[in-house]
């Protein structure tokens, strides 16, 4: 279309939104894109895709792709009102994208992300949005109609970075818990999706189990997070163990925080107890990737209740010898299947009340 009808138009028009086609656009070549920036990124995360088929490691791609571009948006370090544009422009491409009508090799891009008069583009920008539209949405929005992924997970995701340039602390764990949804339980329940579940799908454990998930993160995090001003554990919680908001931005590993650590241990150690839930739902296809990732945070958590201080010191991390335990035992089927079933974890929370 050229004219300012009631659809899109091509680039270059004065009407709300741009549409490119052409042959980078192209489903096939957007997938090719997505696996490139899942594999840069040098996530832990990327090595499980492997475990799944190629049409769902695809689409898992596509969805790390599309989260770790929106991660990145919000951890850049321009000012906070234009992170918040990227974010809100972005999450309008989205929105356009998978719930319009477009073909497979269209993107729709809306117009005023550019400020008017000026004829750059986005290409010397921290990151180039309009080529990661291009590169990303054909492939997301392939896999969220083969897998039937609601796309209210994914502008959730969005939603929840928004929220971080925000909001840097939280008063109460309700507050905590909203936001953990938006960051990690509905990227759980679009992986949900793609993994395939039998019916009806368990929103409450894939719920809870993102949850733990974020919380495992913010204790691996507390001194980081304490360096860019941020605590995202709630206040009734540190104050309930004489902790003020100037011990959690300058953390010292005393009774104290061990004491909140540990509490907060046990809370994310019930989150994953009903987090496995998921289990018995999974299609087989998808249960190798959630064990790993299931079983990773699991060893995680474990690690920063063993030395709860060390959260004040430095991040916490796996041991390399761990890591390789965690993967041999996934990728090697006779050691997939020796694994037990349920974990040997499970019902930790209730035994140390």
């Amino acid at each position: 279309m050229n004219g300012c009808g009631n659809g899109p138009t091509v680039i270059g028009s004065t009407c709300g939104y741009a549409m490119a086609m052409d042959a980078s656009n192209s489903v096939a070549a957007s997938y090719r894109h997505v696996r490139r920036i899942s594999r840069r990124s040098g996530s832990n995360f990327y090595r499980s895709f492997w475990l799944l088929p190629k049409p769902k490691r695809q689409a898992m791609c596509a969805l790390y792709a599309f989260a770790r571009t929106t991660d990145d948006l919000g951890d850049c370090a321009e000012p906070i009102s234009l992170r918040t544009r990227w974010l809100d422009w972005w999450r309008q491409t989205v929105a356009i994208n998978l719930i319009g009508e477009a073909s497979a090799d269209q993107v729709f891009l809306p117009e005023g992300l550019v400020p008017e008069g000026t004829s750059a583009g986005t290409e010397n920008w921290p990151i180039d949005l309009h080529r990661r539209a291009n590169e990303i949405l054909p492939a997301l929005r392939d896999s969220a109609k083969r897998y039937e992924i609601p796309s209210r997970y994914l502008l959730e995701i969005v939603d929840g970075v928004l929220a971080d340039q925000q909001k840097t602390r939280f008063d109460t764990y309700e507050q905590l818990e909203h936001y953990c949804y938006l960051v990690a339980s509905a990227v759980g329940l679009a992986c949900l999706h793609i993994w395939e579940y039998e019916d009806p799908i368990p929103t409450s454990p894939a719920i809870d189990c993102g949850l733990a998930f974020q919380l495992t993160n913010i204790l691996r995090d507390v001194l980081e997070d304490a360096q860019r001003g941020r605590i995202y554990l709630p206040r009734q919680h540190y104050e309930q163990h004489g902790l003020s908001e100037d011990d959690l931005l300058t953390p010292r590993p005393d009774d104290r925080l061990q004491c909140l650590v540990l509490d907060e241990v046990t809370r994310a150690r019930r989150l994953f107890d009903s987090g496995w839930g998921i289990w018995d739902s999974l299609h087989p296809d998808g249960r190798p990737m959630f064990s790993m990732m299931w079983r990773t945070y699991r060893q995680l958590l474990e690690q920063i209740a063993e030395s709860p201080r060390t959260v004040a010191l430095n991040r916490v991390r796996l041991t390399p010898g761990a890591k390789l335990g965690i993967v041999s035992r996934h990728f090697c089927p006779p050691l997939f299947r020796r694994l037990p079933v349920p974990p040997w974890e499970l019902g930790m929370s209730e035994t140390e009340l």
